[in-house]
C-alpha cells in the first residue's frame, strides 16, 4: 500500500519541470472518493497545487 511519504518522495512533472512537492494531504469528503492534493513550488517562485493520486471509499491511496 502506498502512503502519503511515499507520494512525498517522488518527482512529478508541474509546468513542463520534475518537481518534488513541499507538502502532500489528503482530501476525502466523508463516504465518497477523494483525492491526493500536493503543493509544488517552481524554480521561479510561483506555488502549484496538483492531484497526484487518487482514494477509495475506505482511504487506500490508489496510484
Amino acid at each position: 500500500m502506498v502512503s502519503l511519504e511515499d507520494l512525498a518522495k517522488r518527482e512529478y512533472e508541474v509546468e513542463g519541470r520534475k518537481l518534488k512537492p513541499t507538502k502532500v494531504w489528503k482530501v476525502q469528503p466523508k463516504g465518497r472518493k477523494g483525492f491526493v492534493m500536493a503543493l509544488f513550488k517552481t524554480p521561479d517562485g510561483k506555488t502549484v497545487r496538483k492531484v497526484i493520486a487518487k482514494v477509495d471509499e475506505q482511504g487506500n491511496i490508489i496510484t
